[in-house]
């Protein structure tokens, strides 16, 4: 078996059948290995020190290939030291590709974002289980409704998070923004009903000045909002 590009070295090139391929090798790894999957979810650099890189961008970068429809020649370097994490090189075109995670905003949760990722995965590897909707250890009860307003408040707070970086300005970037777990609590929803409405309160002549586009990803699910 060919050994795993992971960990990416920086700003090494890299093809995307050798990123498909590492993913495909890594989730035979987590099947076969509970204890590794649950070390990957956790995402404690003292266990795997790459693990968090992988969940927030590697992983994404991927699933952005994908919806994009590049193929496995196609070329990319992780450049975490640059205004862009990373450069994709399609043909004639050359895309610069900042990252981000987007979360659901639930105002009644005990914690937020990354780290409520983390105490649910905590909570679940101790006892096997969590609760979603932000209090991890008992049950909260929301409707659709509720869930698309904070996951698009999730997305509006990732994006502005971004925009606030004034080094980025002029620097011809796309922002890629990973809403994880959002194509599961919005299963009826296609990801540009969820992401057009909250990209459209931020305004395209706000995010438009830093990003030229803005593609959101989850598994299975992709949405791509261009400038105008």
């Amino acid at each position: 078996m060919d050994r795993s590009i992971y960990p990416l070295a920086h700003d090494r090139p890299y093809t995307f059948g050798e990123l498909r391929a590492a993913e495909k090798m890594l989730l035979a790894e987590r099947q076969a290995d509970q204890a590794l999957s649950s070390r990957l979810r956790l995402q404690d650099r003292k266990q795997i020190d790459w693990a968090k890189t992988r969940n927030e961008e590697w992983s994404p970068l991927k699933l952005l290939a994908d919806g994009l429809g590049l193929v496995d020649e196609d070329t990319f370097r992780w450049t975490p030291a640059g205004a862009a994490d990373f450069v994709i090189a399609s043909g004639a075109r050359t895309l610069k590709v900042q990252c981000t995670m987007a979360y659901d905003e639930r105002s009644e949760g005990q914690y937020r974002a990354g780290h409520l990722y983390r105490k649910e995965q905590e909570f679940g590897a101790t006892n096997g289980f969590y609760f979603g909707g932000g209090r991890i250890s008992e049950p909260t009860v929301r409707d659709v409704a509720e869930d698309l307003v904070t996951w698009r408040a999730g997305i509006v707070s990732a994006v502005k998070s971004k925009i606030a970086n004034v080094s980025y300005e002029g620097q011809g970037l796309d922002l890629l923004v990973f809403a994880r777990g959002c194509a599961f609590d919005l299963i009826d929803f296609s990801m540009e009903e969820v992401v057009r409405p909250a990209l459209n309160q931020l305004g395209p002549e706000y995010w438009g000045r830093i990003f030229s586009n803005v593609y959101v990803v989850d598994d299975h699910a992709f949405a791509h909002i261009a400038k105008l």
